[in-house]
């Protein structure tokens, strides 16, 4: 299986981030995660990030798929998520004075 990322489009309510799922025992599947305005200012997650981020998602995602679950097209990304990100990606350092 591969992932490729298309890129991202701006919206009016933030961004959406597109990805093309290649699986050579199925047809070709896109899916688009979105994250809100809102939640990039709030978490104060870096929008070069985001790319990234919205692929760990996929990759964990697909790995729990099942024939009786399968996974939804789009989605959007939970605030839980953007802070669980940034704080294992970029942790708050601590002053030493």
């Amino acid at each position: 299986m591969q992932i490729q990322y298309l890129g991202f489009r701006l919206k009016a309510h933030g961004r959406d981030y597109s990805y093309r799922v290649i699986n050579k025992q199925s047809e070709d599947r896109e899916f688009i995660f979105s994250i809100s305005n809102r939640a990039f200012a709030e978490t104060h997650l870096p929008f070069q990030d985001a790319a990234a981020l919205c692929y760990q998602k996929l990759q964990k995602a697909l790995d729990l798929e099942t024939a009786e679950h399968p996974l939804p097209r789009c989605s959007t990304l939970s605030y839980q998520e953007l802070d669980a990100y940034r704080e294992a990606h970029r942790p708050v350092r601590k002053r030493s004075w």
